[in-house]
């Protein structure tokens, strides 16, 4: 296993993570990298396994977007972060050298899986991001998160909203709980808000809170084309809309 730099002091104050919800082709993830890395953002996130609730969906470019995600790492002197789903894509994604894992909601409860990544980065320290299953409890994410840091400490908490009654959102973006897993686990708690609002006119709003709130940071979508993304088009925001989220993001105070 190659050693990896830890990302976890990145967000021990305010640190940003963007970039596609899918790695849909090399050229998407060079210029989605290479503008984001000319806003100050660190670390570039593209899903390429994704975990779909239909297995009729697409389900990502597999494999071969590891070459894409290097390439971006090398031209645009960026770190690279993916979503790994089983022991596969775990090896794979480490093995192409990506800085930052994280595991989503579907598997946020898959102890065997989180066991197994902690066991595997026990050495390496390698920055892990936990998101919160859909429907955790505040103990339930906790302790899905001992799963890795009685391993690796190096983990990263990751608010996504959990699932609610309202069809005007994807999600319901619970801070509160959120903000308690930030004090009672000691992590840097960070928030995805594209994942709880499900529609980019809430992006900035929400993301003024978050960072108002004291939380570590943002987990964002961005895509040169959202209305062409092949997966959570309505949840991506384009290049303008980022410019003008950094713009309002450096008016609130970090915490």
């Amino acid at each position: 296993m190659n050693k990896s730099i830890n990302y976890s002091s990145y967000f021990t104050e305010w640190g940003i993570i963007a970039g596609p919800c899918s790695a849909e082709s090399e050229l998407q993830v060079l210029e989605t990298a290479a503008f984001l890395k000319q806003q100050g953002v660190v670390i570039l996130r593209a899903g390429v396994w994704k975990p779909r609730t239909n297995p009729e969906d697409w389900q990502g470019p597999g494999d071969v977007a590891m070459e894409w995600l290097k390439k971006a790492k090398q031209k645009s002197q960026i770190a690279v972060a993916t979503e790994v789903k089983d022991e596969h894509t775990f090896q794979v994604a480490v093995e192409a050298g990506v800085d930052v894992l994280w595991v989503g909601s579907r598997n946020a409860q898959n102890f065997s899986l989180l066991e197994y990544i902690g066991k595997a980065t026990k050495v390496t320290k390698q920055t892990i991001i936990l998101k919160r299953a859909m429907s955790a409890s505040l103990v339930e994410w906790l302790g899905a998160a001992r799963y890795i840091t009685r391993y690796n400490p190096h983990v990263v908490l990751c608010e996504r909203g959990v699932r609610g009654y309202s069809p005007d959102t994807r999600n319901i973006l619970d801070l509160q709980t959120a903000y308690l897993a930030k004090m009672q686990s000691g992590l840097p708690v960070i928030v995805d808000v594209s994942h709880a609002a499900g529609r980019t006119d809430l992006i900035i709003p929400m993301a003024r809170a978050v960072k108002a709130a004291g939380f570590n940071g943002l987990m964002v979508e961005v895509h040169p084309d959202p209305k062409n993304a092949r997966t959570d088009s309505l949840q991506q925001i384009d290049f303008g809309t980022f410019s003008l989220l950094s713009t309002s993001l450096a008016l609130v105070p970090a915490v």
